[in-house]
């Protein structure tokens, strides 16, 4: 057991700080101890102002921007549209054993199922910020897979992995198949109208959590 003499001798001044910090903190109400653990009062209120005001003019903006690159650029949106290819290449690897309408089919899918599914994640998350951009990117993909099924008759496209003789082409084989090669325009315009429809309800989303607070405040209690 150690001697107590051989330990280092404390500064009595230091000792006396320390005995006095304590003492503040332990007549501070809880509260404040609580926000001072969270962070400065400058902090809390630069937090309040992102999740209130900042995230959703950020969501709304980016909103915008990726719906005028999608119709704007021929359903190509840099980067972006090349994540979409991987994605829709990976719903044909794992739809491998399924009959060949469906693998076909599970590119198109994934890609549109992908940033809806995680939508659906970040919804159960409560991150409303992240559900905003995962619907206006499934917007995206699904004008891109517009593109793709009015290309279905023309196939004029420059598909990954075609040897130009247009067998690889999922849309042209997918509408083949089920007979409606003739109506390749109205299918491709109808999915484009509906993914307008969804970069609207990214948009009014965004706009609506960041009206719904102020309209709770706003009410009577």
């Amino acid at each position: 057991m150690n001697d107590p003499s051989d330990r280092p001798p404390v500064r009595p001044d230091l000792d006396a700080y320390l005995a006095k910090l304590r003492a503040a903190e332990g007549s501070r109400p809880r509260s404040d101890r609580r926000l001072m653990w969270r962070g400065s009062p400058g902090a809390a209120a630069q937090g309040s102002l992102w999740s209130s005001t900042l995230q959703w003019c950020a969501a709304a903006l980016l909103t915008v921007l990726l719906a005028v690159l999608t119709y704007s650029r021929g359903g190509w949106v840099p980067i972006l549209s090349s994540f979409d290819l991987g994605v829709h290449e990976f719903g044909h690897m794992i739809f491998f054993w399924a009959p060949a309408l469906m693998v076909q089919l599970a590119g198109s899918f994934l890609q549109i199922a992908a940033p809806l599914g995680l939508a659906g994640y970040f919804l159960w998350r409560g991150d409303r910020f992240a559900v905003v951009l995962m619907i206006a990117w499934a917007a995206e993909s699904l004008n891109n897979v517009s593109v793709y099924i009015g290309d279905a008759q023309r196939m004029v496209l420059a598909l990954f992995g075609d040897d130009g003789s247009g067998s690889g082409h999922d849309w042209h084989n997918i509408l083949g198949r089920l007979g409606l090669l003739a109506s390749t325009d109205p299918i491709a315009h109808f999915v484009r109208a509906v993914s307008a429809l969804m970069f609207l309800a990214a948009f009014g989303l965004a706009l609506w959590w960041f009206v719904r607070p102020r309209l709770e405040q706003g009410r009577p209690s």
